[in-house]
């Protein structure tokens, strides 16, 4: 099984619509980033120059239907 790898780059200091940018990597291959913002999502893989945005309804809906539920 793969070894993931997931840091964080937090602003330094308050800034408006500034996103939240989460790197994923699996074993010593980048997946992509994952930037948090407070009107969507977006994720950009690593090999790649698209960027995928969903809004957080749709995120919502998404994990609902394809998630795996797990007990808090």
């Amino acid at each position: 099984m793969a070894t993931h790898n997931v840091t964080i780059d937090l602003p330094t200091r308050f800034v408006l619509h500034s996103d939240v940018t989460f790197a994923v990597w699996s074993d010593e291959a980048e997946l992509g980033e994952l930037q948090v913002s407070k009107g969507s999502i977006d994720w950009l893989p690593g090999n790649g120059r698209t960027r995928y945005r969903m809004r957080w309804e749709k995120f919502n809906d998404l994990m609902r239907e394809e998630g795996r539920a797990k007990p808090r």
